[in-house]
């Protein structure tokens, strides 16, 4: 029997945590169904990435689903890209790749836009009544662009099918990019009432700030905003975006069945977090740690207190018999369990995606894992995906390390085959590159294995990163090719931050030290730390006697 992994492709993103809500949802609702003997998740600008992903199933074939609105840029370029569709040798070991249509273009997703707005309208008890949909319009809000005529297409073809089959007294389209536009919703429909859903898989800036204020919802975003709310005394019913409804689970995987997943049968056996044998070889690993201890001369190395502890990043991993494991921040492996909040597996990635201080992170690997947490009573599939969750595709590339199969690929070949906005980094020059590196790697847990410069003898040493805080190299988690993050860094350094500062720049326009209030995502902002980061590491570099 062929097995079959299902993978959900996302956007992501390095500035809004909402951005890959959809896509880990689905996930998990996909997981529960039983249908795949893996399921996972993959982005663009988060991990797993699209290129990562395939190196963590061990099935036969990988169904990947575009959580993406509509035929474009991304699902006709990027992931086909990504994922090496038509490419010759993907590698020995990967799954063969069967690529399905957007969710967004499905038709079902009319019924999904329908019953979303009728469930808003109906209120169902709620204190502003119930609103029958044939007296209410309902607008069917999309991004639309002149660059791409796709992403109007998605909305129209919903809208004609929403004016034959459903119930509302109106129904129309409005666009932020192109017209009719949001903010002219009260000139195209002439309902007291209106039903507003944006076409939109993630809530984000666009759904959660700039569309409710173009509706005249708010003026500041950031307070709320009211549902419905009253604009010229007529109510809009402004719903969230509708890739985070329950119902596009059920879209998804009629988009599979289409690319030929198998949705009669149950997989073989339990959902397998990573692949077999590198799981085997990590569980291997972390209850043999028994040996690291006897060898230990530090009383303050992992291990040292007797526990059989491994540190893996920023993790420690402890082997507590009868195969259970416990895992914690490696600065709490000293600290008693129930004086760290407990936590389960399934609360791990909410968890995981923000720093001590608040903050968003911006990437797995970054070096600010929140601590004071600990999983406990952990057996063999739990601790597998909770460490692949705080660093997805990560014991994959560890295993294929320690087996010399890594095959690490240099900066360069990443930066060719960028497209679109980010083409501009193949023309990132060396020195570039290097404060670009320096900027973002010394702050990651993982051990860069990639060339980043443009010499064959460019090869990273193991203690660049602060990865080597964990131990011994085994310790360390390998850094494959140069992730999303790094690439949107080169971009924008290359673009804003030149290799001498402009004449008469102020401080302003260059700060020296960082704002704790930008994300630390927004390299946009003069003040992000990675931006500020780079700054001082390509002064270093200019003041540094040369040779």
């Amino acid at each position: 029997m062929t097995e079959q992994a299902l993978v959900v492709a996302g956007h992501g993103s390095h500035r809004n945590p909402d951005s890959a809500t959809p896509v880990r949802v689905a996930v998990e609702a996909a997981r529960e169904r039983g249908n795949f003997a893996e399921v996972r998740p993959a982005y663009w600008k988060e991990a797993p990435s699209f290129r990562d992903v395939l190196h963590t199933i061990d099935a036969d074939e990988a169904i990947v689903v575009p959580l993406f609105v509509s035929e474009g840029y991304f699902v006709e370029q990027v992931l086909p890209r990504e994922f090496g569709l038509g490419e010759d040798d993907r590698g020995d070991d990967g799954p063969t790749v069967r690529y399905a249509d957007p969710v967004g273009t499905h038709p079902d997703m009319t019924d999904v836009i329908a019953a979303r707005a009728r469930r808003m309208l109906e209120g169902e008890g709620d204190a502003h009544g119930s609103v029958d949909p044939g007296d209410a319009a309902l607008a069917v809000i999309g991004h639309g662009t002149e660059r791409n005529p796709n992403s109007a297409d998605a909305v129209y073809d919903h809208v004609e099918a929403l004016r034959e089959r459903s119930d509302f007294a109106e129904v129309g389209a409005l666009f932020m990019d192109e017209a009719p536009y949001v903010e002219d919703v009260l000139d195209e429909f002439s309902a007291d009432e209106v039903a507003v859903v944006p076409l939109f898989v993630a809530d984000g800036f666009h759904t959660q700030d700039e569309i409710p204020e173009l509706l005249g919802l708010t003026d500041d975003p950031r307070s709320g905003y009211p549902v419905p709310g009253t604009v010229e005394d007529r109510r809009i019913w402004y719903a969230s975006a509708v890739g985070t409804d329950p119902l596009v689970l059920d879209v998804v995987l009629e988009r599979a069945a289409e690319a030929g997943a198998d949705l009669d049968s149950a997989a073989a056996g339990p959902e397998r977090p990573v692949r077999e044998a590198a799981g085997n070889e990590f569980v291997s690993w972390v209850e043999s740690a028994s040996g690291a201890v006897e060898s230990a001369s530090d009383e303050n190395a992992p291990g040292a207190s007797g526990d059989e502890t491994r540190v893996w990043g920023e993790l420690a991993v402890t082997a507590t018999g009868a195969g259970e494991y416990d895992l914690r921040h490696r600065s709490d492996r000293e600290a008693a369990a129930a004086d760290l909040d407990g936590q389960s597996v399934g609360e791990l990635p909410e968890l995981v995606r923000y720093a001590d201080d608040g903050r968003y992170r911006p990437f797995a690997g970054e070096s600010t894992l929140p601590a004071g947490w600990v999983l406990t009573g952990l057996d063999r599939e739990g601790l597998l995906r909770a460490v692949s969750t705080v660093y997805p595709a990560g014991v994959e590339h560890w295993a294929a390390e320690r087996a010399g199969d890594l095959d690490p690929v240099p900066f360069r070949a990443v930066a060719d085959r960028q497209t679109g906005i980010y083409e501009s980094v193949a023309d990132c020059s060396p020195e570039e590159v290097a404060g670009t590196v320096a900027a973002c790697c010394e702050n990651c847990e993982k051990r860069r294995e990639w060339d980043a410069g443009d010499a064959e003898d460019d090869a990273p040493d193991a203690d660049e990163s602060p990865g080597d805080a964990a131990g011994s190299e085994d310790d360390a988690i390998p850094c494959r090719e140069p992730c999303s993050f790094l690439v949107a860094a080169a971009r924008e350094f290359h673009h804003h931050e030149g290799a001498h500062e402009s004449e008469g720049a102020s401080t302003a326009e260059h700060p020296t030290e960082s704002d704790a209030s930008v994300p630390r995502g927004d390299l946009t902002d003069p003040a992000n730390v990675y931006r500020v980061r780079y700054r001082r590491a390509r002064d270093a570099d200019q003041t540094r006697p040369q040779p």
